[in-house]
């Protein structure tokens, strides 16, 4: 008989940077347009938290880590960060406002059917080709459940009965 499973939340990530100098401009503003603070920096790693998650970006003494950029063939990029937010409308704000800051992305925000239907998203690469995606989904529509007939007791009648 398996063991029991116990429910667990995924509390913190941590990816390899080549320079956290390189990654702090892009991070900050990328991360900080999604909730997230940087709470701690050293000359080896940055630590951005929204509360329950932390990212921690850290350059190891020798590199493990060789990524590619993006080519735009993949179906579904492997090894990314993905935030939900709560509308298409919000993706697309966010696209808009790192444009601003000269951020742009590598894929515009787009409806992705193909995902789910609604599925809504914008990717940026940040220095060291880590992809961080954007995205929504519409809330999934609730079934109605369909009212059960109920039997109403027949009215009293106001007659009187002949015994």
């Amino acid at each position: 008989m398996p063991p029991a499973s116990v429910r667990a939340e995924l509390r913190h990530v941590v990816l390899e940077i080549s320079d956290p100098r390189h990654s702090k401009w892009f991070h900050d503003r990328v991360l900080g347009r999604l909730g997230f603070r940087r709470f701690v920096e050293d000359p080896g790693y940055l630590g951005y938290t929204n509360g329950p998650t932390t990212l921690w970006l850290i350059r190891p003494s020798s590199s493990r880590v060789h990524r590619k950029p993006p080519t735009g063939d993949e179906e579904v990029i492997s090894d990314h960060l993905a935030f939900e937010v709560p509308s298409a409308e919000e993706v697309q704000r966010v696209q808009d406002d790192l444009a601003k800051q000269e951020i742009y992305p590598i894929f515009r925000a787009a409806e992705h059917p193909e995902f789910r239907p609604g599925y809504v998203s914008a990717t940026w690469v940040d220095p060291d080709q880590i992809v961080l995606e954007v995205y929504s989904v519409p809330p999934a529509r609730k079934k109605r459940a369909k009212p059960k007939s109920v039997r109403r007791p027949a009215a009293k009648s106001t007659r009187r009965r002949r015994p």
